[in-house]
């Protein structure tokens, strides 16, 4: 549990870093020429009637989902890619309001800017649990400047997302599978990597039988007669934590009965064009492709700063989940890296450093080896604002970020 103290200073760093970015979309204008480069930002976006610095934080996906909120899956190409629970939540909003596009925009960015909150006070929660409250605040700050954090603040599924996975570990490590299964299920309703919080969960139920083994013995030997109780003494658990993949299921029964295929959001992938492919590509030709891309894009554009913000994350991201293997759960880890490498199948690094956020372990690995209240802790907290603060301003002006 969190102190009143904890609770008010982590929300009072919040405030400051959503005014910040605030105030650096509305602003922007001043440091970058507007050139919106995804569809509808002409249509969908202006209709709203808000400020551009505003309805900007609904930028590239975020239409897609005041898409699907306003007018549903059928008969709009692209959303059938983005899973249902976010915008079904704008939608409540959407009947709240009349339909009203204004409210539904703002109201879900109230909504995702809420979910930021509760995952600021979670995660704090979650490292301080496992670790101090000094390592705690640090893993706060390496999460909320994070040079892609922004997206935790629009219109997109970031922080509802994490904040369900931080939940789900949160209570499965609490032994209330019953809620982390919850968190599990809707956490896959919320994005296709939400299904790997299935096996990361029975694999955290298989650690704590063993724990549990170990403290009563002091030497545990693997055979017939341990798995037996295993599957004697943790079936209920094992059966909650499969029955969440009842949030992915939901969603391919639903393409079934519209489009004829379950498996159409994967289908859909190569449809967004930027080189993705259908057919699965392995991550060290993912890796070879991204860096051919680099080495053959014309330098020294905005386009060109993307792209080797992707093979950085794209490349450092793999080895900072394997050392995260020493230090923190494998549960954890087994979850950070099925988020990882699943988009690298589909032949390039595109979106890598947004998804970074969600690969919490990486800045567990980060909280443990950057010394406390150090001037090389600063200095590494100070490139990734300034990052963040270039991102920022790219994404609120139209330019692809991640």
């Amino acid at each position: 549990m969190l102190s009143k103290k904890e609770l008010a200073l982590i929300t009072l760093f919040f405030i400051i870093w959503r005014v910040t970015l605030f105030g650096l979309s509305f602003f922007a204008d001043s440091f970058l020429l507007y050139q919106p480069s995804f569809p509808y930002f002409d249509t969908i976006l202006p209709s709203t009637h808000l400020p551009r610095w505003l309805f900007s934080w609904a930028n590239f996906d975020g239409v897609h989902y005041l898409t699907i909120a306003a007018e549903g899956y059928v008969g709009f190409g692209l959303v059938q890619a983005f899973f249902p629970l976010f915008p079904y939540i704008i939608l409540g909003f959407l009947h709240l309001t009349f339909g009203s596009s204004l409210i539904s925009l703002a109201g879900g960015l109230v909504l995702t800017n809420v979910f930021s909150l509760l995952l600021a006070w979670v995660w704090y929660a979650f490292v301080k649990e496992f670790f101090d409250k000094d390592k705690a605040w640090l893993a706060v700050l390496l999460l909320f400047l994070f040079p892609t954090a922004f997206f935790l603040g629009a219109l997109y599924t970031e922080s509802l997302f994490l904040l369900l996975v931080i939940s789900s570990f949160y209570t499965a490590r609490k032994g209330w599978w019953f809620r982390a299964s919850l968190f599990a299920m809707l956490a896959a309703a919320t994005r296709v990597v939400g299904i790997f919080l299935i096996p990361a969960l029975l694999i955290e139920l298989a650690l704590q039988f063993y724990e549990k083994q170990s403290q009563q013995k002091k030497k545990i030997i693997l055979s017939v007669e341990l798995i037996k109780s295993f599957f004697q003494k943790s079936l209920p658990q094992a059966v909650l934590i499969l029955c969440s993949s009842v949030g992915l299921l939901s969603y391919m029964f639903f393409l079934q009965q519209e489009f004829k295929d379950p498996l159409y959001f994967l289908h859909v992938q190569a449809d967004f064009g930027a080189g993705r492919q259908e057919g699965f590509i392995t991550y060290p030709q993912t890796w070879w492709r991204s860096l051919k891309t680099l080495l053959t894009f014309r330098p020294f554009n905005w386009r060109y700063f993307t792209v080797v913000n992707e093979f950085l994350a794209g490349t450092l991201g793999l080895p900072l989940l394997v050392l995260a293997a020493k230090y923190v759960r494998p549960s954890w880890v087994f979850f950070g890296l099925g988020v990882f490498l699943l988009p690298t199948l589909t032949g390039n690094f595109l979106s890598m450093p947004r998804f970074l956020l969600v690969c919490f372990p990486i800045f567990l690995v980060l909280v443990h080896f950057l010394p406390k209240k150090s001037l090389i802790t600063l200095c590494f907290l100070g490139i990734l604002c300034i990052l963040l603060l270039i991102n920022t301003v790219l994404f609120i002006q139209g330019y692809w970020v991640s």
